[in-house]
């Protein structure tokens, strides 16, 4: 009887400490860009390392992976250490020691690029690149030779003007290698359509077209349209992390007695901040830099530094 009282506390044991970690597990899935006329596909077999952890999680058929984070709370910051799979590279290298935010029910997306497939387009896109910019160059050539041979301007002018446009080209054609490696890596499957069409051009060498586009984003209508469709994941990210800032500052007590937890907080009030300004979305950066300013205040007093820092920049925020 005492065996079987034991099996029993053993698998309750587990039961509940199975119960603990689920609720902290963080989900996620890979999956390969999007190129045109072909979506993003699910990434199985990769290798997921995150900071502070030993083991390792690898990614299942349908792209998806969970791994359980011992003591993270929901807005705790979190960070990668690496992401491998053979023939294949991270889209945004800069991912990995960025912080990230912790959370039960956002799933992070992580996102990969055949290395085969990069060099390919490279390829194929600095090639478009050249013949372009090589196709201006010849025309403009023609065009100032025209007019200096039908007087139009001196030959001063004429070694002026073809001195000023060798120097253009000779500037562009020292980017084209950087274009072509960003658009190479370009998701289109994060891109609205007006994005995806000026990426196509771009990769097509229809600069003209791709500018004529270009312009067409400030109108104000389409403004409109494009936001309503707009990284809808970064603004759920966004609005979980608003809503751990939220908390915190109900409960001013609860801060005092853990400042470790205050400290977290107000660094993911930090990073929120800057999300809601890269949105655009300045009275809602004011809003959380304001917040933030009450915890630290109890954390460092009225006169400390980072308080006074916090109230500079709330004032130059509100000033601009």
């Amino acid at each position: 009887m005492k065996q079987y009282r034991s099996i029993i506390m053993t698998v309750a044991l587990l039961l509940l400490v199975a119960v603990s970690a689920a609720g902290q597990v963080q989900q996620g899935r890979v999956k390969t860009i999007g190129r045109p006329g072909k979506p993003g596909v699910p990434l199985h077999g990769v290798t997921v390392r995150w900071r502070g952890l030993i083991n390792t999680v690898i990614t299942r058929d349908d792209g998806t992976f969970s791994v359980v984070m011992p003591g993270k709370s929901n807005g705790d910051a979190i960070a990668l250490q690496s992401v491998s799979k053979k023939g294949y590279e991270l889209q945004d290298k800069g991912i990995i020691g960025r912080q990230q935010v912790f959370s039960t029910t956002v799933p992070i997306v992580i996102t990969m690029v055949s290395t085969a497939q990069l060099q390919a387009d490279k390829q194929r896109i600095e090639k478009n690149a050249y013949d372009v910019a090589n196709l201006n160059y010849k025309k403009k050539v023609n065009q100032l030779e025209a007019q200096l041979k039908e007087q139009q301007i001196t030959a001063d002018k004429f070694q002026q003007e073809l001195k000023a446009l060798q120097e253009k080209y000779e500037a562009y054609q020292s980017l084209i290698g950087d274009m072509a490696e960003r658009y190479a890596r370009t998701d289109y499957d994060e891109l609205d359509s007006i994005d995806y069409q000026i990426n196509v051009c771009i990769e097509n060498g229809e600069l003209e077209k791709a500018d004529s586009l270009i312009h067409t984003v400030f109108d104000p209508e389409t403004v409109l349209e494009r936001n309503r469709a707009a990284k809808e994941e970064i603004r759920q990210r966004m609005e979980f992390a608003q809503s751990v800032i939220d908390k915190a500052n109900a409960d001013k007590e609860a801060i005092m007695r853990d400042l470790e937890y205050a400290g977290r907080v107000v660094a993911l009030s930090d990073n929120l901040v800057e999300e809601y300004l890269a949105q655009g979305e300045k009275e809602r950066a004011i809003d959380c830099l304001e917040k933030s300013l009450e915890i630290l205040i109890i954390l460092h007093g009225e006169d400390s530094k980072p308080v006074k820092a916090a109230r500079e920049r709330i004032k130059a925020l509100k000033s601009s």
